[in-house]
């Protein structure tokens, strides 16, 4: 990108030059005609850089759209089976471990209100083709747990993490398919902080 902005720079500089060469110059004859005006143009995405950047966005939503899911579950009271929403988009490891989770809150009689806030989601880990690498930072501090007296029983811990994710193509559905959590104060400094 940055041999882009330069590129760009240098040809400006170009242009800039040569109109002052033009306008300076002592001898123009009248029935000169104006060379055509000079186009900039930034080269076009490439086959590879257009599949990167589609896979990358639809990795990203297939995990938003997790998220989601599981909020819902959570609010919902948990869950003993995976919804279909949930298996849409999540496979492996990462589907065994979220339904894990639902199925305590549901055996406990717990419920949730609030949603898991995603501060930013960037690129990491590679990509290769049917497989990309995300990391994602999450504040779930304002998910709140209740019990079936309606007490609050939310850990007393913080709740912020940066998760490294990896996120596979399964038959044309993306889904997240493995999760590496690490429980933070502060997103300044992470690669997904802002």
């Amino acid at each position: 990108m940055a041999l882009r902005g330069r590129g760009f720079v240098s040809v400006g500089a170009v242009a800039a030059c040569c109109a002052l060469a033009a306008a300076c110059s002592p001898d123009q004859s009248p029935a000169s005609t104006p060379s055509p005006a000079l186009v900039t143009t930034t080269p076009a995405e490439s086959q590879i850089e257009r599949q990167m950047r589609l896979d990358y966005e639809a990795a990203e939503e297939a995990y938003r759209a997790s998220t989601a899911e599981q909020d819902r579950l959570y609010q919902a009271g948990g869950a003993t089976k995976a919804s279909a929403a949930l298996k849409s988009t999540t496979t492996g490891a990462y589907l065994r471990i979220t339904l894990k989770s639902l199925r305590e809150v549901h055996e406990s009689g717990w419920h949730s209100k609030g949603s898991t806030k995603i501060i930013s989601v960037a690129r990491s880990g590679g990509w290769r083709e049917g497989r990309v690498g995300l990391t994602s930072c999450e504040d779930n501090n304002a998910i709140r747990f209740f019990d079936r007296k309606g007490d609050d029983v939310t850990p007393g811990v913080e709740r912020r993490y940066v998760q490294e994710l990896t996120v596979v193509k399964v038959t044309e559905r993306w889904k997240v398919s493995t999760a590496n959590s690490t429980r933070v104060s502060s997103f300044e400094g992470q690669p997904c902080g802002q």
